[in-house]
């Protein structure tokens, strides 16, 4: 896998890149229980995130179906096929992006400061700063966050097959909130994200898991391509989250066996399956549904109007650029 940090200009990082750790700077964040990063994302923009380590409560899995929709002819036009759950029918029916929830308990949230509220060099702060950025009143609490790996190209350059194959993509390692998280794929790009129950896993395991994400997105940076597929150094959505949960859970015998599959995003609920860790298979949380009030506010759909405005002025000014 490239180790080579790539040049910022060369990807569009506007919305989409991994943190750093800023405090403290261990190797492992051995004995930590609370770490400063930049670049958490949540309402549209970057902040500094002091994040507590050892009070998550739940860890779910999420996923995605990214294939387009099965549609039929009709008078009226193309018109999407649903099935008997109200999720659309796609083309591509296993292929799913893959990404984590964690919950921490309200009494210990994420706090979120603005990237200037301290001196930042060299990609790192003093102690000082950090027990003075702890004096500060955040800008805002968090206490569900998503990990979610996501391939980032040049300006104008999305996320395809070939170019995921091919390796032109940088790989991100995203910790966003959830709400954020809502608005990106359900508010903008309605889509049907569902969730597993909690992972049937410790206290101590799902802390692990939270502190091992983090470590691997500070240590992804800028510095690897996204391989949609490779025969060795794959590097994608699902790959990345269950080798995480490969080295912290321990499984029994048969489950070992069945966490040898993890490298292509094809269903995530089958790789949790086969691995034990499948509480109900029979459920299926919708979050459309836990966030319908949100993603139906007037000032979400305010926001998705803007987001959706600008989105277009960028495209365009991309076309005329470009001849």
């Amino acid at each position: 896998m490239p180790t080579d940090r790539y040049n910022e200009s060369e990807f569009d990082l506007s919305s989409r890149r991994s943190i750093d750790i800023l405090w403290p700077r261990t190797k492992a964040l051995d004995g930590q229980r609370d770490v400063i990063v930049k670049y958490f994302y949540h309402r549209g923009q970057y902040w500094l995130a002091s994040i507590p380590l050892d009070r998550v409560a739940n860890v779910y899995g999420q996923a995605f179906n990214f294939s387009r929709p099965k549609t039929r002819k009709t008078p009226e036009g193309p018109e999407t096929i649903y099935d008997e759950s109200g999720m659309p029918k796609r083309r591509l029916s296993s292929v799913n992006h893959l990404q984590c929830r964690f919950v921490l308990r309200d009494v210990s949230p994420v706090k979120l400061y603005p990237l200037d509220a301290i001196p930042v060099k060299d990609s790192a702060i003093t102690e000082e700063d950090a027990r003075r950025l702890d004096e500060l009143e955040p800008a805002h609490l968090v206490t569900d966050l998503v990990y979610t790996i996501e391939a980032v190209g040049p300006p104008g350059i999305t996320f395809g097959f070939w170019t995921g194959l091919r390796g032109q993509l940088l790989c991100t390692h995203r910790f966003i909130s959830t709400e954020e998280m809502v608005f990106e794929r359900i508010a903008v790009e309605s889509q049907y994200v569902t969730e597993s129950p909690a992972l049937p896993i410790t206290k101590e395991e799902v802390n692990e898991l939270f502190r091992k994400a983090i470590l691997r997105s500070d240590q992804a940076g800028l510095n690897e391509r996204y391989y949609l597929y490779r025969v060795c150094g794959t590097n994608n959505c699902t790959s990345n989250p269950f080798q995480i949960l490969d080295r912290t859970v321990k499984y029994a015998f048969w489950n070992r066996l069945g966490s040898l599959l993890y490298r292509i995003p094809f269903n995530p609920r089958f790789y949790l399956r086969i691995r034990g860790l499948d509480a109900d298979p029979s459920h299926r949380r919708m979050l459309r549904e836990e966030f319908a009030d949100f993603v139906s506010d007037p000032e979400t759909r305010k926001r998705r109007r803007e987001y959706v405005r600008q989105k277009i002025k960028q495209k365009r000014a991309l076309q005329a650029s470009t001849g």
